[in-house]
């Protein structure tokens, strides 16, 4: 094994690597430690940002590796769970071809244990940065050097080992990955747009309320296909949920998520425009409202946000309890805050900026005034 690569092996406990949303790594971190501990695991190491990266956390129980492993498998706010192994830089200056045959050469000298048991593997990236090669490149410089140390055959889709090698600008992340299927994409059955916020995330925001004990009723003013709601009553078994939205098509589906989740003693899906929010929930009072209003992108410049954000947060006002919590996905940071202004209805508790499909909102944590 080559000098420059650092292995991440840990001779005591196994590390966890997860692959999750930029801007969440901490709440991931948070939400393994709180499931280890309901598990009696302790865990006296967790990095939010290992190895200098975004979009991964690190954790190491004390605990065996099936057992660290089954901790992690309930995961919500993840995509992906990984071991890692090993981490090595690659040459800045010489060119495609000298990075691929570093990572081939590289990858080929490395220990994998789980290769030694292995009949088929495959390889998957996620690469970051500005390279002269694709995903798809790195995929078969290491393929190459994992098929010439083991004797494993390459399967794409009847894989023994998926062998993860991600690039991130110089610097290359072998691991192990266990998960077959993202973690995040549990809502996939039934009413899905295409817009539809991913699971892991809609949980993020729920964790990200910080509230000490769970809320009686919880809305969400523009529900889509229900992903926040479902979040909500898996981590809430005791809170009643609350949908609403202008789609009839959204409205539709919505429901009908709910009720292939066998939720609609729970969970109701009501059908309207957020401007009359407050008149049509009048027999509800929520103390908790966590949504993922339009960001407007095919929209463009051409429309005034301003006006939206403060008639919503008006009507938000109106309906919650008081010191009632929002939380909320925003685009338009600068119009959303001159609305806060306009209103003042709301402090300000936690901002926070996360990624979601290359494009990058900010959450809002918000504490209704007495105003």
């Amino acid at each position: 094994m080559p000098a420059s690569v650092t292995s991440l092996r840990s001779t005591d406990h196994t590390p966890l690597l997860f692959t999750v949303n930029m801007g969440l790594e901490d709440v991931v971190v948070n939400e393994y430690r709180e499931r280890a501990a309901t598990a009696d695991v302790a865990v006296p190491d967790a990095d939010d940002a290992p190895f200098g990266l975004q979009s991964y956390a690190l954790v190491t129980p004390r605990a065996t590796p099936e057992a660290a492993l089954a901790i992690a498998r309930q995961m919500r706010s993840v995509h992906h769970v990984l071991t890692p192994l090993y981490t090595f830089p690659l040459p800045v200056t010489d060119g495609a071809e000298a990075v691929l045959q570093t990572i081939r050469s590289t990858v080929e000298s490395l220990d994998v244990e789980a290769m030694t048991t292995a009949d088929t593997f495959r390889v998957t990236t996620v690469r970051q940065g500005d390279h002269d090669f694709t995903s798809v490149d790195v995929q078969r410089a290491a393929g190459g050097g994992l098929d010439a140390h083991y004797a494993a055959a390459v399967d794409l889709e009847d894989y023994d080992v998926d062998v993860r090698v991600d690039v991130h600008d110089d610097r290359c992340l072998v691991s192990v990955q266990h998960t077959r299927e993202a973690l995040s994409r549990r809502q996939l059955e039934g009413y899905q747009p295409r817009a539809a916020l991913k699971a892991n995330v809609a949980y993020a925001l729920l964790r990200l309320a910080h509230r000490d004990t769970p809320p009686d009723a919880l809305l969400d003013p523009f529900c889509g296909s229900g992903t926040i709601l479902l979040e909500a009553a898996d981590r809430w078994p005791d809170t009643r949920g609350y949908g609403n939205d202008w789609n009839e098509e959204a409205v539709a589906g919505a429901r009908l998520n709910v009720n292939r989740a066998g939720l609609t003693d729970r969970v109701t899906i009501r059908e309207g425009d957020v401007w009359h929010l407050a008149e049509r929930f009048e027999d509800v009072s929520p103390d908790l409202i966590v949504t993922n209003p339009p960001f407007g992108v095919r929209m463009g410049s051409s429309m005034d946000f301003r006006p939206f954000y403060r008639r919503v947060l008006e009507q938000f006002h109106a309906v919650l309890r008081p010191t009632g919590r929002v939380v909320m996905l925003v685009l338009r940071q600068g119009p959303f805050n001159k609305a806060l202004d306009d209103t003042g209805a709301f402090d300000v508790r936690h901002v926070r900026v996360i990624e979601i499909g290359g494009l990058y909102p900010r959450v809002f944590v918000l504490e209704r005034t007495d105003t």
